[in-house]
């Protein structure tokens, strides 16, 4: 009886603290990035992220990064990304990482983003 109390307090606290969230959503983000399988990794590597998008919750503006648009600003022909994929993803990760310290007062939601494969720790 003592875990479904437990969980029945972390629940009540989980849905008031989404409530407190949903009534600010103007600072509101939410994450969601898309990287390289993470199967079928002959060599061992950490998938690539290829591309992150960030949603205000209230306006449904979307600030989309990616390994293709970065080529695209750059003038780098669709060809030549393959070989220039560590360049080109580095360059979208400081643009990201440029946004979030100027978005340091939002509330970040995402979705399963919680450990070093699929989550924060692993795109640092």
């Amino acid at each position: 009886m003592g875990r479904e109390l437990e969980r029945l307090k972390n629940r009540r606290k989980a849905s008031d603290r989404l409530s407190a969230i949903l009534k600010q959503r103007e600072h509101v983000l939410v994450v969601h990035y898309s990287c390289e399988s993470f199967y079928d990794r002959a060599d061992g590597r950490t998938p690539r992220v290829t591309s992150i998008a960030v949603r205000n919750l209230a306006s449904g503006q979307t600030q989309s990064f990616s390994i293709h648009k970065v080529a695209e600003q750059r003038h780098i022909p669709l060809a030549d990304i393959k070989g220039r994929y560590d360049e080109l993803e580095k360059a979208m990760l400081d643009e990201f990482f440029d946004f979030v310290r100027t978005h340091q007062n939002f509330v970040w939601m995402h979705w399963n983003m919680r450990d070093i494969n699929y989550g924060f720790q692993g795109k640092r």
